[in-house]
């Protein structure tokens, strides 16, 4: 049975502010964690992803989980209108990494991020609500042009 987006959203906002040893005791020990990875402007991050617990990659800035993003596999049978239904529509849209067509729709004061083209989801980022400066200065990075 799939998951609810709405528990696979609230799975990934329990774990932001997380320390490693509590996000291990939830997801298990093996999950490996591997440092110097970056995630947007963020860098010097440690990052965990491929534990079956949950589908998708954790950040955590010094030492405590900062963002979480779900990437496409594991959001295939969902539709954006299931985010819209639930955080609203009135989200700014930036410019997205995952394509030309592809959206960015940001609610930081929520603490979501999305990234879609029509009804695809391309991944979600869950992260500690701050303003939408805030976002867009320790977060975000600007795709730039997409060259053909």
């Amino acid at each position: 049975m799939m998951t609810s987006i709405s528990s696979l959203l609230s799975d990934a906002r329990s774990f932001v502010g997380l320390s490693l040893e509590e996000l291990r005791r939830i997801i298990g020990e093996g999950a490996e964690a591997v440092s110097g990875d970056e995630y947007g402007k963020m860098e010097d991050l440690t990052s965990i992803e491929g534990q079956p617990a949950f589908p998708g990659t954790i950040y955590l800035e010094n030492g405590t989980v900062a963002l979480v993003r779900i990437g496409r596999e594991a959001l295939r049978e969902y539709r954006t209108e299931e985010l819209q239904a639930q955080h609203g529509t009135n989200m700014l849209r930036l410019r997205s990494r995952a394509g030309k067509l592809a959206n960015l729709w940001v609610s930081a004061e929520q603490g979501i991020a999305y990234s879609a083209q029509g009804e695809t989801i391309h991944f979600i980022e869950v992260f500690r609500p701050r303003t939408q400066q805030e976002y867009q200065a320790q977060i975000y990075w600007d795709p730039g042009p997409f060259i053909r």
